[in-house]
């Protein structure tokens, strides 16, 4: 038999189909990442491009495009009204400069029977009991305000992280405009407004403006290169096992050979 005639063996058979197997998933693993990877790079160019419109009201955004997200999303727009801090909810699980606590999310009423979901910005942890006393959004007399912001769709729905309760709630952990509905006295918008500035100012020194939306790649690329290291890996590692193993075998094939020839004596 020869040398190599180990890699017929039903082992080597089902380590060929795992290696090939490996190779397989890992590139298609690798080009998945890319294909997100530019994913987010298309929608990042949007976002830019919908935040370099000049700003206008929010009355005159919904009277152009509706109750079109698609149309409403990113765009830059100012909204006039008075807050509702009596229906106040609080987005959980937000950070600051590493420090934990809530978004705010206050409904601003911009006419009859209609408000919108404004993200006030962020608040320490420990105030935890909505309306935040410590966050007043006006000073005693005020009652208008003019919020200028970004405009965001509501948070998708995923199976991970925290739920939004049932019945009434004063806490949700994504902006789920469709449950917050159910317990506002007036039509929401279908988009909520990320609060950047606010006249005239609120009173104290909270709550602090959250950051505007990260527009990195995120680390699909670093991801895509891991996956595909590792295909390279086994293309390269596993002929490597096969010739080692196949150089071992010739070996000791030939020493009892030439252990033989050498115990022959000449007569």
């Amino acid at each position: 038999m020869g040398v190599c005639d180990f890699l017929r063996s039903p082992k080597w058979l089902v380590g060929h189909v795992l290696a090939l197997g490996g190779v397989i998933l890992f590139v298609v693993a690798g080009s998945w990442q890319l294909s997100r990877m530019n994913e987010v790079r298309a929608a990042n160019d949007l976002i830019e491009s919908r935040m370099q419109v000049p700003e206008q009201s929010l009355a005159q955004v919904l009277a152009e495009v509706g109750d079109d997200l698609d149309a409403l999303a990113f765009r830059r727009v100012s909204a006039t009204g008075a807050y509702d801090t009596n229906e106040e909810v609080l987005l959980s699980s937000r950070s600051h400069e590493g420090r934990p606590g809530h978004h705010l999310l206050t409904p601003l009423a911009i006419g009859e029977g209609a408000a919108i979901i404004v993200d006030r910005g962020w608040v320490p942890l420990e105030l935890d009991e909505p309306p935040v006393a410590q966050a007043r959004p006006v000073a005693a007399g005020d009652v208008q305000v003019t919020v200028n912001g970004i405009l965001f769709p509501p948070d998708e729905d995923s199976q991970f992280g925290p739920r939004t309760g049932e019945g009434q709630v004063d806490y949700v952990g994504r902006v789920d405009l469709e449950k917050l509905q159910q317990q506002m006295s007036t039509d929401l918008a279908p988009v909520y407004l990320l609060a950047q500035e606010q006249q005239p100012a609120p009173p104290g020194s909270l709550p602090l403006q959250a950051a505007s939306p990260d527009l990195d790649d995120g680390p699909h690329l670093s991801y895509a290169v891991q996956w595909f290291l590792f295909a390279l890996v086994v293309v390269v590692g596993y002929p490597l096992l096969v010739r080692r193993t196949a150089r071992d075998r010739a070996a000791a094939r030939s020493g009892p050979e030439e252990s033989d020839a050498a115990g022959v004596s000449t007569p």
